[in-house]
């Protein structure tokens, strides 16, 4: 049985698809295929994935919308499905979910599987008449291959109950876990504490200094202005707590933030913006909390809070349907509204002020991940659906 894993890029393929593909290969019923958009920063990924030992094929995809080049995409996931005899397809997130199953129905493919981790920037409120379009035509395609999948795959309820509703998908082929990440590899027991003072020292932070860290994409409604304004409101009442941001700059996105801004965060004396990093893990590790004040509209159970509790760490994120999953108030973190820099600097000084409770809400942040969120019981059931 040849099933093919069809991603954006090579960190998503680490990301969505270790743990299945191990699965898989213990499994021995099914040779995996692994398809993936090559972008050059993910090098180091690229690397990764190939030691896993399996078939990786790179296409050209590109992020943003151009029917040309997505025209391209589709006829070279049709080459591959064909070349490689795929009896079953998985794919993740919008441009794999649009065209993959329409190069699995031209292909013959005997299951096909999407699966949708948040809705993203397209189905934004508030946004302009372009994105309304743009809106109703992901929604179109949406109809049009929730028709060709055998499963529509989802972690977050509320879009489930949204595409029901909307007539995008019908009950009887939906799919719904939570989101689930490697509990062993987010660990402490996992991280080289050498490498964490290493951290320390590249950062500048001493041995009392406090770090709220934020992972995520660079673009307005992941909630940076909010993140960036918590810090300013912070810097004079706890000068010893830093504000780091691990976020790639990103280009072709209306919602991108410009590069202005970017230089002007960057002179702020208590932040420090980093851009691609592969070393999040241990940056998670070495910090006191991690922040998501998203308002995008995320998966549901965003890895940005998964991981970091996963290490033991207290979270604080926004009170939305695509962020507040894993969080219980008062015991493993925050809720605090969205678009809010008050309160979430309120919530941070909270919890930098009680390094009992801290640490409390970072061993419950732990147990809660161990319990619900440990990716083999996802796996388990996904194994069942696929084989």
């Amino acid at each position: 049985m040849n099933i093919a894993f069809v991603c954006p890029d090579d960190l998503s393929v680490t990301l969505y698809c270790r743990g299945l593909v191990s699965a898989m290969k213990s499994d021995r019923r099914a040779a995996p295929c692994i398809i993936s958009g090559y972008f050059e920063e993910f090098e180091n990924y690229t690397k990764e994935i190939k030691s896993w030992g399996n078939d990786l094929r790179h296409v050209s995809m590109y992020r943003y919308l151009n029917p040309i080049l997505d025209f391209g995409y589709l006829l070279s996931l049709i080459k591959i499905y064909r070349e490689r005899e795929i009896d079953i397809a998985v794919h993740w997130t919008t441009k794999p979910n649009i065209y993959g199953p329409i190069a699995a129905k031209v292909c013959g493919v005997k299951k096909t599987i999407i699966a949708i981790r948040g809705l993203g920037s397209t189905f934004q409120e508030g946004v302009d008449l372009k994105r309304k379009v743009l809106k109703l035509l992901v929604l179109m395609f949406y109809r049009i291959v929730c028709r060709l999948s055998d499963i529509v795959w989802f972690t977050n309820e509320d879009d489930l109950n949204y595409f029901i509703s909307n007539k995008v998908v019908t009950p009887q082929k939906v799919l719904l876990t939570k989101n689930a990440i490697d509990i062993a590899y987010y660990s402490t027991s996992s991280v080289n504490k050498e490498k964490l003072q290493l951290l320390r020292k590249e950062f500048s932070v001493g041995a009392s200094d406090k770090v709220v860290v934020m992972v995520a994409r660079m673009i307005w409604p992941k909630g940076i202005k909010e993140f960036v304004e918590a810090s300013e409101i912070l810097r004079k009442k706890l000068p010893h707590v830093k504000f780091i941001l691990v976020a790639p700059l990103e280009t072709g996105s209306p919602l991108s933030i410009p590069e202005g801004y970017l230089k002007e965060i960057q002179g702020l004396e208590n932040f420090i913006w980093l851009q691609f990093r592969k070393d999040v893990r241990e940056i998670y590790a070495f910090s006191d909390i991690a922040v998501l004040p998203s308002y995008y509209k995320e998966g549901g159970y965003p890895r940005a809070l998964l991981e970091p509790m996963s290490i033991g760490k207290p979270v604080i994120t926004t009170d939305t349907p695509g962020c507040r999953g894993p969080v219980e108030e008062g015991k493993n973190g925050y809720l605090v509204p969205p678009r809010d820099a008050k309160s979430l600097a309120d919530a941070i000084e909270r919890l930098i002020m009680d390094e009992v409770k801290c640490n409390e809400f970072g061993k419950y942040s732990r147990l809660k991940v161990e319990r619900e969120f440990d990716e083999r019981i996802v796996i388990n059931r996904l194994m069942k659906e696929l084989c």
